[in-house]
């Protein structure tokens, strides 16, 4: 059996939130189940919650309703075991034309098929 590479799957966890966390895109929970674990913990910025693919659907839908487009600056990724840390800049473009941008610490836990089971992130606006 393969040995989980926890620093690719972050690499595709990220590359799938580019693809799927914008206005435009078209995202369901199939869509979701590509890279989520179907019960898994999300904690950001000290707030824990327990989530599956309808939850979180939801959170995605009122979240990316605004973006037009989504990007990260790595600056640091270390993966070990089933596990992977980013340290990265976020950048988000909106409809409206502005420009958010957030230092994050992201801590990513996931299952022997590479789903994420736990995204434990503390982020900060620039």
């Amino acid at each position: 059996m393969p040995t989980l590479d926890a620093r690719l799957a972050c690499h595709r966890l990220l590359d799938w939130n580019r693809q799927h966390l914008t206005a435009a895109s078209v995202l369901g929970e199939a869509d979701i189940a590509t890279r989520f674990a179907p019960q898994f913990t999300v904690k950001a910025n000290g707030r824990t919650y327990a989530a599956n693919y309808r939850n979180y659907l939801e959170f995605l839908d009122g979240f990316r309703r605004t973006i037009q487009s989504i990007d990260y600056d790595l600056h640091a990724l270390v993966a070990e075991g089933d596990q992977a840390s980013v340290a990265m800049t976020a950048r988000v473009h909106r409809l409206d034309g502005t420009l958010d941008r957030f230092e994050a610490m992201l801590l990513l836990a996931f299952d022997a098929q590479g789903l994420v089971t736990l995204w434990h992130e503390v982020y900060l606006p620039l």
